[in-house]
């Protein structure tokens, strides 16, 4: 999906951190150009994702390494005449901060209780995405869902359909993919072993220092002949609570979806993956409390 030109995209999110077994606190800053208590957003930059913008802008105005959970909300408004769209993520702040902010942009930090939160927030937006941010909770975990990009047509390729590679454009959106995915702190890459799925995953798995698992019960091959063995290793994943990403095919994917989050979901999804989109998967306790939809990077 493109971006309109004469709209004004930004991004960013509820930043939250534990304190004690069950309490969390959600930071509120202060900005003092504007004189007024917010999240942390700001707009995008050329060519950065809106989530890669929210990661950015958490970091710079409050100076915590953020681990992302669930996309919850967009506000749209106007600003002088033109439209301005802000999307926002739920966002754990993990340990003590190692950033510094500038203090012309933020130049206080608030840890307050939801509650308390609500009333120190100036704008009433800001104060909905409180009560959207508590419909979720907290504390879930990401499993990546993605399709691998734009291979070559299977009628250009005279070889082994799984020794199919990449098309030009499915090159550019694998390298392109890290800033879709480093918000979400991924401990593990899975893929299919199919050429066209390892080319996908080699740009991010590099930038993360990741050793990739590669296996065939992912692969269109193996789903033919068992069509439970991706459930099982996707189920495996989420019992052991890993931040993982699965590359593999349609209709692999849609199926293990639907399977996972039952039928009468999947029919408000879109119910299937162009070439290099996911589904992000949020779950805690193996059950799966949001689905996020990501498109497939720019090129």
């Amino acid at each position: 999906m493109g971006q309109d030109a004469n709209v004004i995209y930004a991004a960013g999110a509820v930043l939250w951190r534990q304190v004690g077994r069950k309490k969390i606190e959600i930071a509120v800053i202060h900005r003092p150009r504007y004189d007024d208590w917010s999240l942390p957003k700001g707009k995008l930059d050329p060519n950065e994702t809106m989530i890669g913008c929210a990661y950015r802008e958490v970091m710079e105005e409050t100076g915590y390494t953020p681990v992302f959970g669930p996309e919850i909300g967009q506000v749209t408004y106007e600003v002088d005449g033109i439209s301005k769209i802000v999307k926002y993520w739920s966002a754990q702040a993990i340990g003590e901060p190692t950033g510094t902010t500038d203090l012309n942009e933020v130049d206080q930090l608030l840890w307050l209780s939801p509650p308390d939160a609500k009333k120190k927030l100036t704008l009433v937006d800001d104060k909905s995405l409180i009560d959207f941010f508590l419909e979720f909770d907290s504390g879930t975990t990401p499993l990546v869902l993605l399709r691998h990009g734009k291979a070559v047509k299977r009628e250009d390729w005279d070889g082994d359909d799984g020794d199919r590679p990449l098309a030009q454009t499915g090159q550019i959106q694998a390298k392109r993919m890290l800033s879709l995915y480093l918000p979400y702190s991924i401990q593990e890459i899975h893929s299919s072993d199919a050429q066209r799925c390892i080319e996908t995953i080699e740009p991010i798995s590099r930038s993360l220092d990741i050793n990739p698992i590669y296996s065939a019960d992912l692969s269109e091959y193996s789903f033919e002949k068992d069509k439970e063995a991706p459930l099982d290793y996707a189920q495996d994943l989420m019992d052991q609570g890993k931040s993982a990403i699965i590359c593999s095919h349609n209709p692999i994917l849609p199926k293990l979806l639907k399977k996972l989050i039952g039928k009468k979901n999947f029919k408000q999804l879109d119910q299937k993956l162009e070439p290099g989109e996911a589904w992000v998967l949020h779950y805690r306790d193996a059950e799966i409390i949001a689905v996020d939809w990501v498109e497939a990077p720019r090129t």
